[in-house]
Formats: structure tokens, C-alpha cells, sequence
């Protein structure tokens, strides 16, 4: 199990992607991927630094890791335009025996699975509260023209829960 993020949510959230909640008993931390092309992720962001779970960096190019620390991994993989393909992120993923992903990222992440139709399922939560971010809004049209149909809405006090697949 894995967790994908793009580095501009680690830049924006500084995010754990971390499991939390009540505890089940002992459980096995899903490994951290962050997309992150040209070496923008901080040095001093919790993914670098918490030892929390692995974390892998998927890059273009080679960049110094000299201080990083042990749970962290730098992959090179090769770009088209600047951009690695999902294909080939999936790919080196699913020769690690990583055979489940959750997309955690923002819009631009989110819209590049959708646009190589690799999401089989989506769970969108929206909430009333607007968050000061790149004003970047994902549409949940963009998962009815990728193929995608809700099958599910839930409201949790003031969130709607969409289940799409």
C-alpha cells in the first residue's frame, strides 16, 4: 500500500500521510510517494525527516541525498515533456510490490491519473470551509468525462462524501 502525493502538496500542506486514529492493533505504515520532477521537496519537511514510514521521491534527474535520511529514497524515472508518466510510476511501483495506491494529491495530480485513466475509484469529500491555496479547483465533471459514475453521496455534518467508480 502506498500513498501519492505532487510536490506542490508538500510544499503548499506539509502533510504526514501518516495513518491516524483509533488503535487497531499493529499495522504496517503505507509507503510515501511524492512526485516531485525537479527536486522541490523541502529538506525539512515532516516526509523528509519524521522517519514516520518510507518515503519515496520520484524524480527526473539525480539529486543529492547525501543528507537524507534513512527511510528516504530517491527514484529517477524518465520524463516526456518534463512530466513522468503515471504508466511509469505505476510501473516502478508495481515492481516494488506495490499493488495498491491512494492519490492523495491535489488537482494537477489528480488530474494526470484521470487523464491517463488509471483511478478505478474515487472518494471526493467537499467541505464549506475554503482553504487559501493556488485557487486550483478540481471538478468532480473531470471524473464523469473520465469514465467515472457517482454512486454514493453521504453528508457528515457539514461535508458531502461522494463515492465515484
Amino acid at each position: 500500500m502506498a500513498i501519492l502525493v505532487g510536490v506542490d502538496t508538500v510544499v503548499r500542506d506539509n502533510p504526514s500521510l501518516t495513518v491516524r486514529g483509533p488503535d487497531i492493533g499493529p499495522r504496517n505504515p503505507p509507503v510515501r510517494v511524492v512526485v516531485d520532477p525537479n527536486g522541490r521537496t523541502p529538506a525539512d519537511c515532516k516526509l523528509m525527516t519524521d522517519g514516520q514510514a518510507p518515503t519515496i521521491l520520484i524524480q527526473i534527474q539525480e539529486i543529492d541525498d547525501s543528507r537524507d535520511a534513512a527511510h528516504v529514497e530517491r527514484a529517477v524515472l524518465s520524463a516526456e515533456d518534463g512530466e513522468i508518466p503515471v504508466t511509469r510510476i505505476l510501473d516502478f511501483l508495481g515492481d516494488r510490490g506495490i499493488q495498491s495506491l491512494l492519490v492523495e494529491g491535489g488537482p494537477n495530480t489528480w488530474r494526470r491519473f484521470l487523464k491517463e485513466k488509471m483511478v478505478d475509484y474515487a472518494h471526493i469529500c467537499c467541505s464549506p470551509v475554503e482553504l487559501n491555496g493556488t485557487g486550483n479547483i478540481f471538478d468532480t465533471t473531470e471524473l464523469e468525462e473520465a469514465g467515472l459514475s457517482k454512486n454514493r453521496e453521504l453528508i457528515i455534518d457539514v461535508d458531502t462524501v461522494s463515492h465515484w467508480s
